[in-house]
């Protein structure tokens, strides 16, 4: 990095801002919106969302569903849990979706920049919530990445993200749980 420039010195290193690409552009459409006068939206795209306002006639938050890990990628999957808001952004990264198998193990298609090999942990989903979706969409890979206990650690230090994570248990079962700023906007 030279001042405002990211120079990479080997050609074989590319960057991949898509990332964040979708949690930009949903901001972006959001700024848009609200430039133009209008207060209640909803904005998704490729599952992360930014909501400001209520749903009409009835006056209602807005529900976002997050959806429940299916057996595999092809199968339909239900909702895990449905959550009510009239500002913010929502963006999940899961590895329940993009994967491959080898040796019997699911390898997913998030990658750990540490090491540069897919992120192996307990891990199956992350749900953030945060002020604008750029922010909430670079924090959902990077605690994917941290697994359970180190993501949630991270969460609970951080004022402007709340989090949810779907994990699976040593015993295979699959569980939830959420960082305690999630649990006070969320679950009543």
């Amino acid at each position: 990095m030279r001042g405002d420039q990211l120079i990479k010195s080997k050609p074989c290193v590319r960057v991949d801002v898509n990332g964040i690409a979708q949690g930009y552009t949903v901001d972006v459409l959001a700024s848009l919106l609200e430039q133009k006068g209008i207060n209640n939206y909803i904005v998704e795209l490729g599952g992360e969302i930014r909501v400001k306002g209520r749903k009409m006639p009835g006056n209602e938050k807005m529900k976002i569903g997050i959806e429940a890990p299916a057996d595999n990628e092809f199968a339909v999957s239900g909702v895990q849990l449905v959550i009510e808001l009239d500002s913010g952004a929502i963006t999940t990264s899961g590895s329940y979706r993009k994967y491959y198998e080898s040796q019997g193990k699911k390898i997913t298609h998030i990658i750990d920049a540490r090491t540069g090999f897919p992120a192996q942990n307990e891990l199956i989903s992350v749900t953030v919530f945060a002020k604008n979706a750029i922010i909430a969409d670079a924090y959902d890979n990077a605690l994917m990445v941290m697994g359970l206990k180190k993501a949630l650690n991270f969460t609970e230090q951080r004022n402007e993200i709340a989090a949810h994570f779907i994990y699976r248990k040593e015993n295979g079962a699959v569980a939830d749980t959420a960082s305690s700023r999630f649990y006070e906007l969320f679950r009543h």
